[in-house]
């Protein structure tokens, strides 16, 4: 048997440099999960921009910087003079009021105001028009890299090239679950009311950020008479939230659950072309059966182990569209869970990466060192100078003429050269002295 210590640290150095070049160092820090604690609600602190500034910023808000548009209005992406990228919300003209007085952008400040996570879109601060200082305009941070919606359903050039493997997805639901515990955790308690796909934003490092609190509500503020009614988005609206007393961090649950098999089907929440146009109905009966692989994405691969990790976030899922409310997991044991699996990815990348490179690579490596230590033991004579692996000469002095079988005359081959083995060059190549 043979000691390779030296080989096998120079093996592992060469695969660190490979393993975690940029792209593979940013898939393995995005399937780890964060360690940092949730941050609390900060105070309320608004910071009132210049109505000039933010209208010099977006191009007196032209249709070259519009980025959004909806019911609620428009949103203009916009450069501050200190360089920040931001978005500016500027709402249509006849909003509907809800029910205390307030827009909804002035609501939405009023929640964003009192918010700081690095899971949501941030408030930066707001104007007033100038002809009404009563309306107000919401500035947030720029998301440069879309939504879930569109990178799930209608990718662009720029975005990514190919479906999003399994770890990221993990990754992207435990970011909206630590955005929506957040929320729910905050004195009093938010309701986002509105989670969907299209309301999940990509930050310049592809991290997920809930966005759009234009819906939210702080539910143990108001009583069952003053809560507002029933609103949201078709297909992720809780059934059971059916009246202004139903309200409650429920319903963001379900519809968290609705983004998980969404996320991982890559299947609309609501499709007619299905025979159950609903990604729950459709979805709940197949996870039940344990027939993971069908609900999952297709055109990613999807290996047994990972077919248990990912049936692991679909049984999550299970639970949180539960139709019976009081079935429903809290986002803390949902946050908790995602985070074991997680956890079971962090390490997933880096042995697959290593299994692969190992077994081909590495293994040549090994074969051809002991080849040549073989080569050492039948070596009368090694000099500091002079490595003994006949094909990789290290001494530039060292003349092939001048071996130990005095000028190659004994053993009948001295005239024959012995032929290059490519193991043997490759070995000498990974651990540099080649």
């Amino acid at each position: 048997m043979y000691s390779f210590p030296n080989l096998y640290s120079s093996i592992f150095a060469l695969l660190s440099l490979s393993l975690y070049s940029p792209s593979s160092t940013q898939c393995m820090l995005s399937t780890h999960p964060s360690t940092s604690k949730e941050q609390k609600p900060r105070e309320k602190k608004l910071m009132e921009l210049s109505y000039e500034e933010i209208r010099g910023s977006t191009k007196d808000f032209s249709t070259e910087q519009l980025i959004g548009k909806g019911s609620h209005g428009c949103v203009y992406r916009g450069t501050l003079k200190c360089g920040k990228q931001v978005a500016v919300k500027k709402p249509s003209e006849g909003l509907v009021l809800l029910g205390d007085d307030a827009s909804k952008l002035d609501n939405e400040i009023d929640i964003l105001s009192s918010l700081r996570n690095p899971n949501i879109v941030n408030m930066v601060g707001f104007t007033r028009t100038p002809n009404d200082v009563h309306k107000r305009l919401l500035v947030t941070e720029f998301m440069p890299n879309g939504s879930l919606h569109s990178l799930l359903h209608s990718p662009s050039p720029s975005s990514l090239s190919r479906p999003m493997p399994w770890p990221r997805r993990v990754l992207v639901s435990l970011q909206v679950a630590r955005a929506t515990h957040s929320l729910h955790e905050a004195e009093p308690s938010i309701v986002h009311r509105d989670i969907k796909p299209a309301n999940i934003l990509f930050d310049r490092g592809w991290n997920a950020r809930l966005a759009d609190f234009s819906l939210a509500v702080r539910a143990c503020r108001r009583g069952p008479d003053r809560s507002p009614a029933p609103a949201g988005t078709l297909g992720y609206l809780d059934p059971c939230y059916t009246a202004p007393g139903k309200l409650g961090p429920n319903n963001d649950v379900y519809s968290f659950g609705v983004v998980l098999l969404e996320l991982f089907s890559s299947t609309r929440a609501m499709e007619m072309g299905r025979d159950r146009a609903s990604v729950v109905g459709w979805a709940v009966p197949l996870i039940r059966e344990g027939r993971v692989a069908e609900v999952c994405d297709p055109r990613v691969e999807l290996d047994r182990k990972m077919e248990r990790l990912v049936g692991r976030v679909l049984a999550v899922a299970e639970l949180c569209v539960s139709r019976k409310a009081e079935r429903r997991p809290a986002m803390a044991d949902v946050l908790r869970e995602l985070s074991g699996v997680a956890e079971c990815l962090w390490w997933r990348p880096s042995w697959d990466c290593l299994r692969n490179k190992v077994s081909s690579s590495a293994h040549r490596c090994v074969r051809a060192w002991k080849r040549c230590n073989k080569k050492r033991v039948t070596t009368t004579t090694v000099t500091a100078t002079n490595i003994a692996c006949k094909d990789h000469l290290i001494d530039s002095g060292y003349d092939d003429d001048d071996g130990d079988g005095g000028g190659g005359g004994g053993g009948g081959g001295g005239g024959e050269e012995e032929d290059e083995d490519p193991d043997e060059e490759f070995c000498m190549s990974v651990v540099g002295f080649a």
